[in-house]
């Protein structure tokens, strides 16, 4: 009652986050490890024609799904952020209101990817909407008498959860070897 500030709020806004990292890690994990293996990059370099392959890599009925779009970590967005053409014109184009895209589709990004280097997954491509997570939601429950004697309150938060790709072909990585 002495604190000042919203102890409640505080500890809540933590959680989250911590909770929403954990599971974002955690599904991308389980997400690179069913997709399909798309196309192979440099070991150190990404360029605008591997980017390509991989997304016509993906079925044409697949490729052409609401759901469709890249996903990468930011360091490869920015590599990717700056590719050209001949003419010298960058090839990314930011979104103002909306994702941004490259050749047409939409770019998304996803702090759990890895950088581009030798032997990484470094950017997904496909039908990101197949990838499902199910969860029996959030329970919060807190405890004053767990450490009543050094006046503490105890709060434990439990989220359960699962995800998977429903089909492993409208997702491909592309591969650093």
């Amino acid at each position: 009652t002495d604190a000042g500030f919203d102890i409640e709020g505080g500890i809540a806004e933590q959680a989250g986050n911590a909770i929403g990292y954990y599971v974002n890690s955690s599904t991308t994990s389980t997400l690179m490890g069913s997709a399909g293996s798309g196309v192979t990059g440099g070991t150190t370099t990404i360029s605008a024609d591997n980017l390509i392959d991989l997304a016509f890599s993906v079925d044409g009925a697949a490729r052409r799904l609401p759901g469709v779009g890249y996903m990468a970590n930011t360091a490869t967005i920015g590599a990717i952020r700056k590719l050209k053409d001949t003419a010298g014109n960058y090839l990314y184009q930011v979104g103002v209101g909306q994702p941004d895209s490259f050749a047409g589709f939409p770019v998304y990004e996803n702090p759990a990817l890895a950088d581009i280097a030798t032997g990484t997954k470094s950017v997904l491509f496909g039908d990101l909407s197949a990838f499902k997570i199910v969860t029996t939601g959030l329970e919060v429950a807190t405890s004053a008498d767990a450490y009543f004697a050094n006046d503490v309150t105890a709060y434990r938060f439990t989220y359960r959860f699962a995800g998977g790709l429903t089909h492993a072909a409208k997702v491909k990585y592309l591969l650093q070897p």
